[in-house]
């Protein structure tokens, strides 16, 4: 009896209230009145294919009286209903926005071969007030060159630029990045080539930073 009341808990909190001791009284005397092995094995698949369906169909029958009891309500007072649609739209909305956000920035891995090995680099410069600070490229250089605790080390920063010619100027958003950056992450152009060390330096035609 205690798998019985088990399945019970697929029906709504009220409908056991009210029918539930009456449903385990029956399914105790079918139970008692089972005469063989075969008669108890088929009572009990009935009751596992039976109880979940009427449950479901006891949920949707109250899932209808609530919607119909809805639109009566609302019908009756429509300056409540465009609230309530209006602050359901807007939770919805709202929700729907944080849950992307949310996705994106904490749940979806990075784009990249061993995303969870990227870390990111700070200068502590808590005596100047600046607990995280983007190193110097004096330091970055040092720091690459003692690195005995990471595989690759590479440099970058954000870049704005105004591209102008036919029509409006656009503002750009890029990065300006060391040349060994892509092949740390594993990512291979589209079009063209990777960068290259000798592009790295002042004054090269395929400068990273211009």
């Amino acid at each position: 009896m205690t798998f019985y009341r088990v399945l019970l808990l697929l029906y709504p909190a009220a409908f056991r209230a009210q029918y539930g001791e009456e449903f385990c009284a029956l399914f105790a005397r079918r139970m008692h009145d089972a005469s063989s092995r075969f008669a108890f094995t088929l009572l009990w698949l009935e009751t596992l294919i039976d109880v979940p369906l009427t449950a479901a169909q006891i949920h949707w029958d109250i899932l209808l009286q609530d919607l119909r009891y809805t639109r009566r309500v609302l019908r009756r007072s429509p300056g409540f209903a465009i609230t309530a649609i209006t602050v359901t739209a807007l939770g919805i909305g709202a929700t729907t926005a944080a849950y992307t956000v949310t996705d994106h920035v904490l749940l979806r891995p990075l784009p990249f071969p061993d995303s969870d090995r990227l870390v990111k680099l700070w200068e502590d410069m808590s005596p100047g007030n600046y607990k995280e600070m983007e190193p110097s490229p004096a330091n970055y250089r040092d720091w690459k060159r003692m690195n005995k605790s990471f595989s690759a080390m590479v440099a970058s920063t954000g870049l704005s630029v105004s591209m102008v010619g036919v029509g409006q100027p656009e503002q750009i958003e890029g990065a300006s990045v060391t040349t060994d950056l892509f092949p740390m992450l594993g990512a291979q152009p589209l079009l063209g080539r990777l960068f290259v060390p000798e592009d790295d330096r002042p004054g090269a035609t395929g400068n990273c930073s211009a």
